[in-house]
């Protein structure tokens, strides 16, 4: 006897201890149905959460549902205040449904418009006219978020707070009867025709607001249901590196202001050249000036002795006819002659005569290296030419002055008002850029974690989807 107690107290505790094991969720889906009036209000919203387990005990599942059902199973699921929920029949997949007055993600509002007037939908029905429906969604998650993004140009990281909310992809459809709808037109959306029903689609993404539009002719009409399927989920974008265009553009602007600067730089140093240039062109004027003015003084004092030269050949004339003092005469009238050809060839230049090389060689001087003298006209001629020569030349670096310096100003303009102030606006213009595409970033994070609708937090994966529909069948007719 005693033996038999103790074998089925064993029993008992091996039995208590298995059916507290927990099966593990493996995963878990949440598919939310709302049931729409007319205008897109809310009248029931109901949850079915799929558990996918190891099926090797009792499973569990935080949830805010109430009035919770087991979908397939006999298994009564036991609910806590908290709500904890728990199955203890073991099994791989388990399909709860409840309800709940939670505020949904996504708020439609549908108008309509029948010939022009705004009217109720089940005013429309069996009516014939112009139908316009306005279909508007509304995003509700926006929270206040801050979030960090890079500065273009600079690097520098700035700190930003947005109302962000998470990004929800929202199908919309209907099917119209081809009967009696006619001459449809609905912007951004795409059709397919099957027999006698027209499929009506829109993909929308109200981030946070978007529109759907149709319009038709309509004749005996019946409006049929709208349906919204609304998945978290943020569209496909193409991958671009918007940040590093932007700096890739900025440090080119960069690279033509420091080259700017060079340019400048350079201009400066060329206008410091040109106005030493322009001081030494002024002395080579001051002093081919003086030089002009001492040919000249040379040429006076030559003609001076060129005419003391004629009045002494005058006066010696006379006495080369005398008898006695003819030869002396005669000789001092060669060399008088001799001084004046010198003495004119000095002023007017030109070649050695036979009488001057005679003459030279007489007195043992060597015969000049050059046929030619110049002559003091000849030099001052030329010097002359210099000093007009250097005028121009101070004219030209006068210009060039002022050219250096206008190209050193307007290179520091260009840079200042041209890179420098293409680099602010840059930036500027790029900060609602970045700081939009940080946001987006920020907003993929929240898409992440919006798992679940009617489930706590917990770190079972999980997934959820919303659908939402308007009436199927048409209002009655007043």
């Amino acid at each position: 006897m005693k033996k038999s107690i103790t074998v089925l107290i064993i029993l008992l505790v091996f039995l208590s201890f298995v059916s507290n094991v927990l099966a593990r969720t493996i995963s878990r889906n949440e598919t939310v149905y709302v049931n729409l009036d007319d205008q897109g209000n809310v009248k029931k919203t109901e949850v079915v959460t799929w558990l996918r387990t190891d099926n090797k005990g009792l499973s569990q599942d935080v949830t805010i549902l109430k009035d919770v059902k087991n979908l397939r199973g006999t298994d009564i699921p036991q609910l806590t205040a908290d709500g904890k929920l728990t199955f203890t029949v073991p099994a791989k997949d388990i399909f709860y449904g409840g309800t709940t007055t939670k505020n949904l993600p996504v708020k439609i509002n549908i108008q309509y418009r029948l010939n022009g007037k705004a009217v109720k939908r089940n005013v429309i029905n069996v009516k014939s006219g112009k139908l316009e429906i306005i279909i508007g969604l509304k995003n509700k998650t926006s929270t206040l978020k801050e979030f960090t993004y890079r500065e273009v140009g600079t690097g520098n990281t700035k700190i930003a707070r947005d109302e962000i909310p998470v990004p929800f992809i929202v199908m919309v459809s209907t099917d119209l009867d081809i009967e009696q709808f006619n001459n449809v037109v609905a912007p951004e959306g795409a059709f397919a025709v099957v027999g006698r029903t027209m499929k009506m689609n829109w993909i929308c993404f109200p981030y946070p607001e978007a529109t759907v539009k149709l319009r038709a002719d309509i004749k005996n009409a019946k409006i049929p249901s709208i349906l919204f399927s609304v998945i978290p989920k943020f569209p496909p974008l193409p991958e671009m590196d918007v940040e590093s265009k932007l700096n890739q553009i900025y440090d080119g602007v960069d690279k033509v202001g420091t080259n700017l600067v060079k340019l400048e730089n350079g201009a400066n140093q060329l206008n410091d050249g040109q106005r030493q240039m322009l001081a030494a062109l002024k002395q080579v004027n001051d002093g081919t000036g003086q030089l002009i003015l001492a040919s000249n003084a040379q040429m006076e004092i030559i003609n001076g002795a060129i005419k003391i030269n004629e009045g002494m050949c005058t006066k010696i004339t006379p006495l080369t006819k005398i008898p006695f003092v003819s030869g002396e005469a005669i000789k001092a009238k060669h060399y008088l002659d001799i001084q004046r050809e010198l003495l004119t060839l000095a002023t007017q230049g030109g070649p050695f005569s036979p009488e001057i090389l005679t003459f030279l060689k007489e007195q043992g001087k060597d015969t000049p290296p050059v046929k030619e003298f110049p002559g003091i006209k000849v030099t001052t001629d030329g010097i002359t030419k210099l000093h007009d020569g250097s005028l121009q030349m101070i004219d030209g670096a006068k210009k060039l002055e002022d050219g250096s310096r206008q190209l050193q100003a307007g290179a520091a303009q260009i840079k200042r008002e041209g890179t420098d102030t293409i680099k602010e606006r840059m930036v500027a213009g790029a900060d609602p850029i970045m700081r939009k595409l940080a946001s987006i970033e920020t907003a993929k994070q929240l898409v992440l974690k919006y798992d679940r609708f009617a489930g706590k937090p917990s770190p079972v994966k999980s997934s959820v989807e919303i659908i939402m529909k308007t009436p199927d069948e048409a209002a009655n007719i007043k």
